[in-house]
């Protein structure tokens, strides 16, 4: 994502949260309040590697009464400190970029692959099995079946974003499925196999 400039007019609660926010997406951020105190604060938050400025920024937040808090966490250990000091979502890149690389090294008809927490998964699949074409949702069943839900379905490019039980899988159609992080991945194997 490029770089763009905001500004947060008064560190109250939500702005703060924003604030804190754009920070983390290291976007440039102008931030007006007459408190000149809390303005020297958010001005000593650096979010990138250093590991004393996101937990201040997270106990600044959950402190204003941010609602939802997503942090990044630079290895294990600054992760379980967020998360005791209550960080709603802690995310790790190179931890989460190395799953996805692994995931889609095994999974090769994987289009996106995405970790909603640590136990739901997000799928988008090339469907390679012929067993699945030519069948509608409603035959296929996939909930029943294999215990994942399918939430789009991409045909020659065009995006069927609200797939009903008539709707028919066609070769090469990229599905959208979510479930359990080992539904997903049993489910992602058979629609890869070509026999």
């Amino acid at each position: 994502m490029a770089e763009q400039s905001f500004a947060v007019l008064g560190l109250v609660k939500f702005g703060m949260a924003l604030t804190v926010a754009l920070l983390k997406a290291e976007q440039d951020v102008l931030v007006i309040d007459s408190n000149e105190k809390v303005i020297n604060d958010v001005a000593h938050l650096t979010m990138g590697e250093n590991v004393e400025g996101s937990i201040i920024a997270t106990m600044l937040a959950k402190k204003l009464g941010a609602n939802d808090v997503t942090t990044r966490a630079n290895n294990h250990n600054h992760r379980l400190v967020l998360e005791k000091i209550g960080a709603d979502h802690v995310i790790e890149p190179e931890q989460d970029m190395a799953r996805q690389l692994i995931f889609r090294q095994l999974h090769p008809n994987v289009v996106n692959y995405f970790n909603l927490s640590k136990n739901i998964s997000l799928v988008e699949v090339s469907v390679e099995n012929p067993r699945f074409f030519n069948k509608s949702l409603g035959e296929l069943d996939f909930r029943k079946n294999y215990d994942v839900n399918i939430i789009s379905i991409v045909h020659d490019g065009k995006l069927n974003q609200v797939p009903l039980a008539t709707d028919i899988i066609n070769s090469h159609d990229q599905i959208t499925l979510i479930g359990s992080n080992e539904a997903v991945q049993k489910m992602n194997d058979i629609l890869l196999e070509k026999h």
